[in-house]
């Protein structure tokens, strides 16, 4: 979600079989309920590139009655007025899917990788990097929040079984589960009865859903941190590092988050030479208040840092290098820091971590 303070406000398809698309028969029944779900929700045409994107959909128009819905469970949109919060909404990213493997491609498994995304740039370099996934399985990305629309996800699916997936592998791309937007998800793949934000309909499908792992403390998303950690690094012996992630709005599913994430700080200390590895969630969320709070400690361990002549590296636990990276950068104007500026999913361990927690949730079935 992007967040607004004050004035400033700084994660899916039905199918349609083409003639000509080399595309797998399909039963009569199944290819009858997929395009119900499209004349249904309206979704879009799939692209050159494999998006079902429709840029002319205003995804974020928000009249009253919903907005006061909204404030009901995010309290950061009670703390703003109607126009802070319609602003924070207009800017977030579309709900869309990319449908990310080879159309003629089939397979009983079928992968669905829950993005919030960030931008069209950002997108097409997190796709891009699914080249090895996405010629493995049938592989599709739903992005958006899906805070007042879930027709991306219910698309996801159905492309993925037009191709002949049975069983659907979900993979959040999420650092752990204690947040509202996995909550959220778990809702519309009817994984749980509450939902986080609006109750959007439910994922329809005889497909079996199966949700992975998050990047909760997989060793290799530690190492990913610790390589960028030293990209940036001249004397570690020298130098704070400190690990800073986006981090859930509810003070007790931060404290549940920072327990798992804290044994990658575990790690760093143990397999370097650091004067000291540190960690902490922005809540970029949150309310207001407890968002100012988390800053200002960060802040604090930055100039602590420079007191006693140690150098400070900021390591950005997030999948891209734009969206929350730059809130992060704008926190720390005026501060002596080394930032280490690329995104998890730049790094080839990250798409490792996608095909390991696919492949570990598959072997416990």
């Amino acid at each position: 979600m992007n967040r607004i303070i004050k004035t400033s406000v700084a994660v899916a398809v039905a199918s349609i079989v083409l003639a000509g698309a080399g595309l797998p028969a399909i039963t009569e029944e199944t290819g009858a309920e997929h395009q119900h779900h499209q004349r249904q929700a309206g979704i879009p045409d799939m692209d050159v590139d494999g998006r079902r994107l429709d840029s002319d959909h205003a995804q974020h128009e928000v009249d009253d009655e919903t907005l006061t819905r909204l404030r009901e469970k995010i309290a950061l949109y009670r703390a703003l007025t109607d126009v802070e919060a319609r602003m924070n909404i207009a800017l977030m990213g579309p709900n869309y899917e990319w449908y990310v493997s080879d159309r003629s491609m089939t397979g009983d498994i079928g992968v669905l990788i829950l993005s919030h995304g960030v931008g069209e740039n950002s997108d097409r370099m997190f796709t891009d990097a699914l080249a090895p996934v996405a010629e493995r399985w049938p592989t599709a990305v739903a992005f958006g929040m899906a805070m007042m629309m879930s027709s991306q996800l219910q698309s996801s699916v159905d492309d993925l079984m037009a191709r002949g997936v049975t069983t659907i592998i979900l993979v959040p791309t999420a650092v752990t589960e204690h947040n509202t937007l996995t909550r959220q998800w778990r809702y519309i793949f009817e994984m749980q009865e509450k939902y986080s934000y609006l109750d959007v309909p439910q994922v329809s499908t005889n497909a079996r859903l199966i949700m992975a792992a998050h990047f909760d403390d997989h060793p290799l998303i530690t190492k990913i941190l610790l390589d960028y950690a030293a990209e940036a690094s001249a004397n570690p012996e020298n130098e704070v590092v400190m690990i800073v992630a986006h981090g859930p709005e509810d003070l007790e599913d931060n404290e549940l988050d920072l327990a798992i994430t804290q044994m990658h700080v575990d790690r760093f200390k143990a397999e370097t030479d650091y004067h000291d590895v540190k960690i902490i969630n922005i809540q970029d969320d949150a309310y207001p208040p407890i968002r100012a709070s988390n800053v200002k400690k960060l802040r604090r361990w930055i100039t602590s840092a420079q007191r006693t002549d140690k150098e400070a590296i900021v390591v950005v636990c997030s999948t891209a290098s734009h969206g929350f990276q730059a809130h992060v950068r704008q926190d720390l104007r005026g501060l002596d820091y080394r930032f280490a500026a690329k995104g998890l999913s730049e790094h080839p361990n990250y798409v490792k971590w996608i095909q390991a927690a696919i492949e570990e949730r598959l072997d416990n079935e």
